[in-house]
């Protein structure tokens, strides 16, 4: 505040702790709950309601079960929806202080848009840690519980415990065909290796019962036989007419090195969002010649470019707010903002997609989202400031008379 001796105008300075953003935040804090509340009991109903004839015995257990159930699922449906329900409880609570004639007051007192915005920063900054702690470790946890317990229809669908089939895996240097263990311990059975030359022919036919790891980038095959191609007719396959018959060496155990991560065939068919960050970490670093490449490292973008994400949504509500609802709240203004909304929650998924499959950069999958939705607050920003005749500086603040000043 202005000294004592000075008269008339005042400054109006920056309080990031001051009553107005106390009771701001509190009011974006209780809108995103309830909105966040709405949203999951009707997310909640949409994914038990099928599951329910899953569970059968006595009543008290199936009631027990299904809230069990309920609760282990909320870390995965919650996240998708914490950014969009940022920006309505934003939204909500903007509306409703414009409505109360409150911003009128707000206006009145001098105080700068830009420092109306710390609330907004400070709901934003909230809800993406809790965003964080949901997705990157508790949405893993939930969905291993439920996986262990063979719990629900996803805990049925992903359960480890069953052999995951035959599976045609893609190596640098040929072909794996093999059915596939997850354990712990990895297993493969039924193995067939086929290794090919730097001409694309077949060079080395391997077959096992079962391999397992043996460390370096080797695999441990037992119980099997090899074939390998002649030097002088490397070209030609193995034979089935019995003129001709190939022949094969049989073995107890042979090493095999093949370009074969065993992380990612122990988590083969998760999705990238219920694996641990230290296993993703791990696996987007990893040599695979699959498109789950591009899906694990966007998912470590997306993990730490949604708590952006958050942050944006909470000032894009909070800034469209104040260019749309100044001074009263008219239909039109509100769908164009809500509309306005929900196409940056679309965009944020649509990006995500597109990573995931390869279309765009992992890094932009995650980041440009936010990126742009920040762009489009500091344009927001911009446009009112120079409505009420300021600047772009923070020392540039409206002012107000003293009522002593003569």
């Amino acid at each position: 505040m202005s000294a004592p001796a000075q008269r008339g105008a005042r400054a109006v300075y920056l309080t990031p702790w001051g009553l107005y953003t106390r009771y701001m935040l509190g009011a974006y804090l209780r809108h995103i709950m309830m909105v966040s509340a709405a949203l999951m009991t009707i997310a909640l109903t949409i994914d038990l309601w099928p599951q329910v004839p899953l569970f059968t015995g006595d009543p008290l257990h199936v009631v027990w079960s299904i809230a069990r159930l309920a609760v282990l699922r909320l870390p995965d449906l919650l996240p998708p929806f914490i950014p969009f329900a940022t920006f309505l409880g934003v939204v909500w609570s903007e509306s409703a202080l414009t409505e109360s004639r409150e911003r009128l007051l707000i206006w009145n007192s001098g105080r700068s848009p830009l420092f109306c915005m710390v609330p907004a920063l400070m709901a934003g900054l909230v809800m993406a840690a809790a965003l964080f702690v949901v997705d990157a470790w508790l949405r893993p946890a939930a969905i291993h519980v439920q996986i262990d317990e063979r719990l629900g229809r996803e805990g049925i669908r992903l359960d480890r415990a069953k052999s995951g089939g035959n599976h045609w895996i893609a190596l640098p240097d040929g072909l794996l065909r093999a059915e596939i263990e997850y354990g712990p311990p990895l297993k493969l059975h039924n193995v067939t290796v086929y290794k090919l030359d730097s001409d694309g022919h077949l060079l080395e036919v391997d077959t096992a019962a079962m391999a397992t790891p043996a460390g370096g980038g080797n695999w441990l095959l037992e119980n099997g036989r090899y074939w390998h191609a002649n030097a002088a007719d490397q070209g030609n396959v193995l034979s089935t007419s019995a003129m001709a018959e190939e022949v094969e060496t049989p073995f107890a155990t042979r090493r095999v090195a093949m370009v074969l991560d065993p992380l990612w065939l122990h988590n083969l068919g998760l999705s990238p969002q219920y694996l641990r960050l230290s296993e993703l970490n791990k696996l987007a670093r990893a040599q695979i010649m699959s498109r789950d490449l591009s899906g694990y490292k966007t998912r470590r973008q997306i993990i730490f470019g949604e708590t952006l994400l958050a942050c944006a949504m909470a000032l894009l509500g909070a800034s469209l707010s104040m260019l749309y609802f100044a001074y009263q709240t008219r239909w039109f203004a509100l769908v164009t903002v809500l509309l306005a909304g929900y196409l940056a929650h679309f965009a944020g998924k649509a990006f995500t997609l597109m990573g995931e499959f390869g279309y765009i950069a992992p890094f932009l999958a995650g980041w440009l989202a936010p990126l742009l939705l920040l762009a489009a607050v500091v344009r927001a920003l911009f446009v009112i400031q120079k409505r009420r005749g300021l600047g772009i500086s923070l020392a540039d603040t409206p002012h107000y008379a003293d009522s002593t000043s003569g």
